[in-house]
């Protein structure tokens, strides 16, 4: 992650620091995003895209994310702001889609509140302008 900026409210520095490990996870190693599911989700994760679709557990988030409309390698997570409140993390970011070499197909800028419980995200909302991503698409090459 390029630039943090992490608050913290009392208690809640294991959820902010659980969810930057989990950022980071997505280039760690090659195939780190696909993987990042299984360490981080349990079978009962719900991640919501708000206005797209929603997934239950790592099976369904990866199957998602693979039938994005962007064919991608990995996801590089440009975090802007991570801010803690009990056990729950407010992740405003920079969502960059690239090729194998780490040149960007696409950027896409959101705003997440994920929900941790234990060593897990438990629950994960994204909140995203899906009208600019619509427009963003029909802009990329195939």
């Amino acid at each position: 992650m390029s630039s943090s900026l992490a608050h913290t409210e009392s208690g809640t520095s294991q959820p902010v620091q659980l969810v930057k490990e989990f950022f980071d996870a997505t280039v760690a190693t090659p195939g780190g995003f696909w993987n990042s599911f299984d360490a981080y989700f349990t079978e009962a994760t719900v991640w919501e895209n708000v206005g797209v679709a929603t997934t239950v557990g790592p099976v369904e988030a990866r199957n998602f994310a693979r039938a994005f409309p962007v064919k991608f390698d990995h996801l590089r997570v440009e975090d802007l702001v991570l801010s803690g409140a009990g056990d729950r993390v407010y992740a405003e970011r920079l969502d960059h889609f690239c090729r194998p070499d780490g040149s960007i197909i696409l950027t896409v800028r959101a705003l997440g509140v994920l929900e941790i419980e234990g060593k897990k995200i438990a629950r994960w909302r994204d909140y995203f302008d899906t009208a600019g991503f619509a427009a963003a698409l029909g802009a990329q090459p195939d």
